[in-house]
């Protein structure tokens, strides 16, 4: 919504949020699909040590890797000048 609203003021503002926002949205899928595995490895007939290397794994996913949302987070609701402060005169290397 965030977006959303200073994307009405300022187009550019849905480019400036779209990396951001794809690898937060590809880590929260992946949580969701983490803990959908867990939960049908616990009801499968596979052995329990497989079952406690799932969990294992889904925790490290969940302690590691998933608060890696935060700093997408903060980037994409970050405001566009960030991204376009430096102007393009600044890039010329002569």
């Amino acid at each position: 919504m965030k977006i959303g609203r200073r994307a009405m003021a300022d187009a550019d503002e849905v480019g400036a949020a779209a990396y951001d926002y794809v690898m937060y949205s590809g880590y929260v899928a992946l949580a969701y699909w983490w803990t959908r595995s867990v939960a049908a490895a616990a009801k499968s007939s596979h052995s329990e040590a497989f079952k406690a290397a799932k969990l294992e794994t889904a925790r490290f996913y969940f302690a590691r890797i998933l608060p890696r949302t935060e700093m997408h987070a903060a980037a994409m609701t970050s405001s566009v000048d960030t991204l376009t402060a430096l102007h393009a005169d600044a890039f010329d290397a002569t």
